[in-house]
């Protein structure tokens, strides 16, 4: 008690916890006191939108009425408060949730240089397109009826010769499309297929019946028997349309988007590359 330097330090502590006592409102009043200028309005209209153009968050600002901007500002306090009282709480610690939501948050603000990209060109259209034609590729597709033996009911070769002699009576009476369901046996799947890919008739009858319908050429004539996985067929093939890869101008809609898609996942991508290089990351895992 007798040291200068311990009887200074206690005044000190004296001094200090009789001035935090005597000014307690003024500490009260700072803890939980909101500040609303139009800084935070701008920063809280840009959130609650989405959207970061603050040429255009500060012409609505400047555009509200008294009424209006009242509202934001309680909209704003309330949401304020409501978040300081959640820090105190430590409402944000060990939160999964919280953690998912701040990520998600910052993976959205990553967004925010969309903006600051030029805008694409001609050029840059034809270059995405020729860099990415393949993935355009229209599939095969055939309009075609057909009427059904059956292998599982009637034997595989007992099936093929019944489809032959069938083939011979519905060219003779040259049966038209319409009329193919009258004849045959039912099939697991569909009787008509209008346009349909060839991925999907591959997977309705099996790659050996898909190959050799689009080898034929269309015909008023009923081809076949083509076999499938299922039995004997006859084919009444209307339209038959190979694979192709359209030209730009067909799908620039689609071209445009998915370039402009690509553009920003790139633009995100740097941007949180450049916030990850701030970071050091060591593997202390042990393995």
């Amino acid at each position: 008690m007798k040291e200068p330097l311990f009887q200074f330090l206690f005044i000190a502590l004296l001094l200090l916890l009789g001035e935090r006592w005597f000014n307690a409102d003024d500490y009260a009043y700072d803890e939980y006191h909101i500040e609303v200028d139009d800084a935070a309005l701008l920063q809280f209209m840009q959130l609650r939108a989405k959207t970061f153009k603050p040429e255009e968050a500060l012409q609505a600002l400047q555009a509200l009425s008294t009424e209006d901007r009242q509202r934001l500002m309680d909209d704003y306090a309330r949401e304020e408060a409501l978040f300081r009282e959640a820090m105190a709480l430590n409402l944000d610690k060990n939160d999964q949730i919280i953690r998912r939501r701040l990520i998600q948050k910052m993976d959205y603000l990553a967004q925010g240089f969309y903006d600051e990209a030029d805008p694409l060109t001609e050029d840059d259209l034809r270059d995405y397109y020729g860099e990415h034609r393949d993935e355009y590729k229209k599939p095969a597709s055939a309009t075609f009826t057909h009427v059904f033996v059956s292998s599982e009911r009637h034997g595989s070769d007992q099936a093929s010769a019944m489809a032959a002699e069938l083939q011979k009576t519905l060219n003779a009476e040259n049966v038209p499309f319409e009329n193919a369901p009258r004849y045959g046996e039912r099939f697991l799947y569909n009787r008509n297929y209008v346009n349909r890919d060839d991925d999907e008739i591959g997977s309705h009858f099996g790659s050996q019946f898909q190959q050799q319908v689009f080898a034929f050429e269309t015909s008023d004539q009923w081809r076949g028997p083509v076999q499938s996985d299922y039995g004997w067929h006859l084919v009444l093939l209307v339209k038959n349309t190979p694979s192709y890869i359209p030209s730009l101008e067909e799908i620039a809609a689609n071209v445009f988007a998915d370039a402009q898609r690509e553009q920003q996942q790139q633009i995100k991508r740097k941007s949180i590359d450049k916030l990850m290089a701030k970071y050091r990351i060591s593997d202390r895992s042990g393995q």
